[in-house]
């Protein structure tokens, strides 16, 4: 075979050829064709490649690449085709580097590397002049172009790192000049969770879900930040076409039609609360919306400060009525608050038990606590909510009945569900037993017995310590000979447990 030198000058044209359609094909911005390009550049550059014939009737090279294992690569330089002993179908890094090899007789490989990578660049930066929304949209489209493993959906900590990365990616473009710095970081962090959205729609099914959610949270923090920093910054003519076209993303994003509404609306809500503050703006988006969704529309009624004349939740919806009923308790709005409640109500048990992931019922209970305390209920209405709480309930059903001064009703309250006296404490305890000692009696003897059953010294101490609390209690309600029975009483019965016996009398109950 004639040397590779002559035989590359002699097919200069074919080889370039063969570049131009790797040019065309590889793209650095996807990661694969990065990883393969500088594959195949590690095998040429250390001797990875040798050429082992050529044939003049035909026209096919003959190569191989020295990989893990040595790969045959044929070049056919009539039809510009390629064949390789390696599984894929399609251009990989053993043909790269044949054609690399071949190319690097006839030019400068470095540049030609250097040359293909700032394409990554080139459609991402228009000149500073030019700056415009379309090119901030488009350098997030590019860094996310790559399409994500379907593997992270499973792995929160692969799907973290992965969208760190990429928003990093996003943030390195950040504009100079310090007016536009905080309006970048809005579209690269609400650019880059629309894209990274249905990882996280998916994840939040796979075991990792709290990790997500977690992330969510985390996400629409930060994003409230940049949107607090960027409402009170100075807007020129110059940002105009910049914050329509987010505006427009943001209706876009809401518009979608899954099983996240109730995140997206989050996401959504934080826009028009914070950052798109303009009647004008606020009622044309209100008629965008007109008609499409019943929690958009009371949105806006609520943001335009107009009549809500009808609220029918669903059960898997109530996420988003509740904050809906906050939004309008915050702006003042107790009609809005009442009705919204009323639609609420008769679905909550259903919301609790059969909607939501069990790790969140407390948090809501104690949101509808609060809600519906700013509502005119009957005592019947109370009851039944509380019922609908079941025990997830009992910290608001325990305020609401010290508040009422229901005293005994709660300590029946806490004996039926076997409060631990931790749960009880936090739910009044003391507050009961200051103001109706003697209802607390039964609970104080529970807890006692709880420890006697330990059979330890330390179980004895903790039980000498709730008769303690049984003394007082006896002494404010003139009860005490019955305290002082009762512990004899309990000296008799357990007369033969030395170490209870020594702790009674250390603790100065007889």
């Amino acid at each position: 075979m004639a040397t590779v030198q002559s035989l590359a000058k002699r097919f200069e044209e074919t080889i370039l050829q063969f570049m131009t359609a790797v040019d065309n094909t590889l793209h650095p911005a996807d990661e694969r064709d990065e990883e393969m390009v500088r594959k195949a550049v590690f095998f040429v550059r250390h001797g990875g490649v040798s050429f082992h014939s050529f044939n003049e009737e035909t026209q096919l090279l003959e190569a191989s690449v020295k990989d893990v294992h040595t790969v045959r690569v044929v070049l056919n330089f009539n039809d510009l085709n390629t064949s390789c002993a390696c599984p894929a179908e399609e251009m990989c890094r053993h043909r790269l580097a044949v054609i690399f090899g071949l190319y690097q007789k006839i030019g400068s490989l470095s540049g030609w590397i250097a040359d293909w990578r700032a394409k990554k660049n080139e459609q991402l930066f228009l000149m500073p002049d030019e700056r415009s929304p379309a090119q901030w949209l488009a350098i997030a489209r590019s860094i996310w172009r790559e399409p994500i493993p379907d593997y992270t959906k499973r792995n929160f900590f692969y799907f973290s790192q992965l969208y760190e990365n990429r928003l990093n990616e996003v943030l390195a473009y950040l504009p100079f000049e310090r007016e536009w710095k905080t309006l970048f970081r809005v579209y690269a962090h609400f650019l880059s969770l629309t894209y990274a959205w249905s990882l996280y729609r998916d994840g939040i099914k796979e075991v990792h879900h709290s990790f997500f959610g977690r992330w969510l949270d985390e996400e629409i923090q930060t994003l409230g930040s940049l949107l607090s920093q960027l409402s009170t910054q100075t807007r020129t003519f110059a940002h105009d076409p910049f914050f329509d076209t987010l505006e427009e993303q943001v209706h876009r994003f809401v518009s979608v039609q899954d099983d996240t509404f109730s995140a997206r609306f989050s996401v959504y809500r934080l826009f028009w609360t914070t950052l798109f503050l303009n009647k004008r703006k606020r009622e044309e988006e209100a008629a965008r919306v007109a008609g499409t969704d019943s929690r958009l529309e009371t949105f806006f009624a609520l943001l335009l400060n107009r009549e809500i004349t009808e609220v029918r939740p669903e059960p898997a919806g109530l996420p988003e009525w509740i904050s809906l009923a906050e939004l309008a308790k915050e702006s003042g709005r107790h009609d809005a608050v009442s009705l919204i409640l009323a639609g609420i109500r008769p679905h909550v048990k259903e919301f609790l038990f059969d909607v939501i992931h069990p790790q969140h019922r407390e948090t809501y209970v104690r949101i509808l606590s609060r809600l519906f305390s700013a509502a005119e209920l009957s005592e019947a209405e109370w009851e039944d909510l509380f019922s609908q709480f079941g025990r997830y309930g009992l910290p608001a059903y325990s305020s609401y009945l010290i508040e009422r001064k229901e005293y005994k009703k709660w300590a029946e309250l806490h004996q039926l569900h076997q409060s631990p006296l931790y749960f009880a404490e936090e739910c009044g305890l003391k507050e009961v037993q200051a103001e109706a000692p003697d209802c607390v009696l039964p609970l104080y003897h529970r807890y006692a017995e709880f420890y006697l059953a330990e059979r330890s010294r330390g179980g004895y101490k903790q039980a000498v310590r709730m008769w303690k609390r049984m003394k007082t209690a006896c002494k404010k309600s003139g009860q005490l000979p019955f305290f002082e029975a009762y512990i004899q009483e309990i000296r008799a019965r357990h007369k033969r447990l030395r170490a209870l016996q020594q702790e009674i009398e250390k603790g100065q109950l007889v």
